[in-house]
């Protein structure tokens, strides 16, 4: 497995490489009105309007600096593998012909501030253990990677937008 890794606040973090769709230098966002903290802003990309995530405020760390290695991180976060959802997948199995436009779908994307974005790592199978903890509060902190450079914990990217939406509810209950 191919890693991309990158630091927020003390800690190394990575990505599956296959998530990722493009690497956008820091730009300025058009910001949300009563949006959670983490939601950095909206990034218009290739004719889309993408939700950025600011993870170190995600991460309860403070928020992502400003630096020349401070990155977008763009990620299909849709569920199932990096190009089609798993339902998607057990549907063009089950078809004879060819699937209608209207079921084909493209990317989630979702955007990721993260700084120091600029190393590669391979990870071996053995290297991955699971979580020692899961915390309900943060869904998205996956396996870890026992690397040579130390311990990188995995963004699980199809549960990072989950916390969104789980925000969004919470502030419109009144919670």
């Amino acid at each position: 497995m191919l890693l991309l890794t990158f630091t927020v606040g003390p800690n190394r973090y990575a990505i599956d490489v296959a998530r990722v769709v493009e690497l956008v230098p820091k730009v300025a966002l058009r910001s949300v009105p009563h949006a959670p903290a983490f939601l950095a802003g909206l990034l218009p990309y290739r004719g889309k309007v993408v939700p950025v995530i600011d993870l170190g405020l995600l991460l309860g760390a403070a928020p992502c600096r400003d630096r020349l290695s401070t990155r977008i991180i763009l990620v299909n976060d849709a569920r199932g593998d990096h190009n089609r959802g798993k339902q998607d997948r057990d549907e063009s199995v089950q078809d004879s012909g060819p699937s209608p436009p209207e079921r084909e779908r493209e990317p989630t994307l979702l955007g990721l501030v993260a700084e120091q974005v600029s190393d590669l790592t391979h990870a071996r199978s053995e290297q991955l253990r699971p979580a020692p903890m899961r915390s309900p509060q943060a869904p998205y902190l996956d396996a870890i990677v026992q690397t040579d450079q130390g311990i990188l914990q995995l963004i699980a990217v199809d549960k990072v937008r989950d916390v969104l939406v789980q925000e969004e509810d919470r502030s419109r209950d009144g919670g």
